[in-house]
């Protein structure tokens, strides 16, 4: 893939992106404006790796159904496309707020995020972490993109497909499913699948209470259109396509699950 997904060593680094000039914060706190204008941290902890998901082909008594690999991910262009879908989406829903988009790359933090809204002995570290940058940079809300495990399902036009749990970003991929298409009755044996599973939590920052939370759920399926003998699943798309299936999943899934949260 073109945007180099490779592995890269753990730093503990939580870094504000895209802050208000310098001065701005203490000239709205003296006026009195900071109360009244939200500030909103956007921090996404997706992009640590992908995962590549095979259905077996044999029935039987197995633990899983399916066969899986994760590939660590370099560099946060995931985790980039989240934070900037979920800011696009606060500013045309909030157009007085203030929005700064919150980067990590420390993996423990990404191992600890399902647990990271709730009090523990495990999380008290890291979360007493984010909470004092959140108060050094003034945010009222934390908008927070992390990793969802649900079934495996893909929309037909007559029902769903899929089997297992994903979580977070990849690909499933099955080779035997026979597939017809409603529109012109071609048949295709196998299909490939990019998905993103993802929860976006609204947070509280001076408490670290989860005001709400949507799940967000996104997948596009391809099928073997060549009507070749053996379907290639994994060569259905490119290495780019690949890459933009997912950039398009998370920016779909991020800005309605904010929509939502921001409803009321």
């Amino acid at each position: 893939m073109r945007r180099g997904l490779r592995f890269v060593g753990s730093v503990l680094s939580l870094v504000a992106l895209g802050l208000t000039p310098p001065g701005a914060r203490a000239q709205a706190a003296a006026s009195g404006a900071a109360a009244a204008t939200p500030t909103y941290a956007v921090l996404s902890l997706i992009g640590d790796e992908f995962t590549v998901v095979m259905r077996r082909g044999e029935t039987g008594t197995r633990i899983s159904p399916n066969e899986r690999q994760s590939y660590p991910i370099t560099e946060p262009v995931f985790d980039k496309t989240a934070t900037s879908a979920a800011q696009d989406a606060i500013v045309r829903l909030r157009p007085s707020a203030q929005v700064l988009q919150f980067s990590i790359r420390d993996a423990r933090l990404f191992a600890l995020q399902e647990r990271l809204a709730v009090e523990s002995d495990e999380s008290r570290a890291m979360r007493e972490a984010l909470s004092k940058v959140l108060r050094e940079n003034q945010v009222t809300e934390l908008v927070l993109v992390t990793k969802r495990r649900n079934d495996a399902t893909f929309a037909l036009a007559d029902g769903t497909t899929g089997v297992g749990k994903l979580a977070g970003l990849g690909f499933y991929i099955d080779t035997g499913m026979p597939l017809s298409n409603v529109n012109t009755g071609e048949y295709s044996n196998g299909y490939f699948a990019s998905y993103s599973y993802m929860d976006v939590a609204l947070i509280d920052a001076a408490s670290m209470r989860v005001v709400r939370s949507v799940a967000a759920l996104e997948s596009s399926m391809t099928t073997d259109t060549a009507k070749s003998r053996t379907f290639r699943a994994w060569d259905a798309l490119t290495g780019q396509q690949k890459v933009d299936a997912l950039d398009r999943l998370i920016s779909k899934g991020v800005a309605s699950a904010v929509a939502s949260l921001l409803a009321n």
